[in-house]
């Protein structure tokens, strides 16, 4: 049976074909990270940045 190692999050392609669900890893508040899908290379950026400023 598999072990969880690290706290991780799931990212579903949005590409039409492709629809792939993976993992990435949680990371510290403030920080981004670009992941590829494993399925088809679409390039995601996360977590998503809000731009909107009050």
């Amino acid at each position: 049976m598999a072990r969880i190692v690290r706290p991780t999050w799931a990212i579903r392609c949005v590409q039409s074909g492709c629809k792939c669900l993976f993992e990435v890893a949680i990371l510290e508040n403030g920080k981004q990270q670009e992941v590829i899908c494993p399925n088809c290379g679409e390039h995601y950026v996360y977590p998503a940045v809000d731009d909107k400023q009050d």
